[in-house]
């Protein structure tokens, strides 16, 4: 193309000699700037292709965090509701004081519900990564990089019922150290050979149902509990949000 304006330019020049270098000059000067203009186009097109290349990178990558948090949390929240579940149902046995109940009805609700705690570990290593790197605005979706923030500090706000359900957890294995081992099933106890009598099991129910210092940890161990799950199911729903953005992302 420039040839070809080159030889305009040139055809111009000879047509008027007395201003033929005026007009030479000021062809070299269009040249130079059709040139340029050119050159600059090139290289934009080529930077921005380089960073749609980059965008796609982090995309995929946020997109198999975002698939594994999700599958995570997802296994958490249901043990998670088994933890609130059982630990509601020992709280009305101790309650209604039965004593009656089935050892093994009260070991299940001891071990998966009073005394049990979950936690999602999360992946978060391409998002730590774009922001310790800066490149947070290689992602073009506004929405995507709000849901990430969002994401980001809703975890790190988790860590405080965390710590308070772990501090219930300490505070019942203390104290029911001397005796819930032996609401452990009688197949766990067979599988290892170990006889045990049944009454040191119901001795070990007793214990339980009428302890009101263990009911009073359960219920406020069991409020928190509640909350961590609606927590959770809470974080669920920005993974899910997120990943829905991501995938439309991918598809452009």
């Amino acid at each position: 193309m420039i040839p070809f304006f080159r030889k305009i330019r040139k055809t111009l020049a000879d047509d008027n000699k007395p201003i033929k270098y005026l007009r030479y000059a000021i062809g070299e000067i269009v040249l130079v700037v059709i040139g340029i203009l050119i050159a600059l186009q090139i290289n934009n097109w080529n930077e921005t292709n380089k960073l749609k290349k980059e965008e796609q990178k982090l995309l995929i990558s946020l997109n198999d965090d975002f698939k594994e948090n999700n599958l995570r949390l997802q296994q958490t929240i249901k043990k998670q509701e088994d933890v609130v579940r059982y630990s509601k149902e020992l709280i009305k046995a101790m309650l209604s004081n039965n004593k009656n109940i089935d050892p093994d009805s009260i070991g299940q609700m001891v071990t998966s519900g009073a005394q049990s705690w979950y936690r999602a570990e999360y992946v978060t290593g391409t998002y730590d990564g774009i922001l310790s790197s800066g490149n947070i605005n290689i992602l073009n979706n506004e929405n995507l990089k709000r849901n990430l923030a969002q994401f980001s500090s809703e975890v790190k706000s988790g860590f405080e019922d965390h710590e308070e359900s772990m501090g219930y957890m300490l505070e019942f294995n203390k104290l029911s150290a001397p005796f819930s081992h032996n609401l452990m099933k009688l197949q766990v106890y067979n599988d290892l050979d170990i006889v045990i009598n049944v009454n040191t099991i119901q001795k070990a129910v007793d214990e339980i149902i009428s302890n009101k210092v263990y009911l009073g940890l359960l219920i406020d161990k069991t409020i928190v509990e509640n909350h961590r799950l609606i927590y959770q199911n809470k974080i669920q729903n920005y993974i899910k949000e997120t990943l829905a953005i991501i995938e439309s992302e991918l598809r452009k």
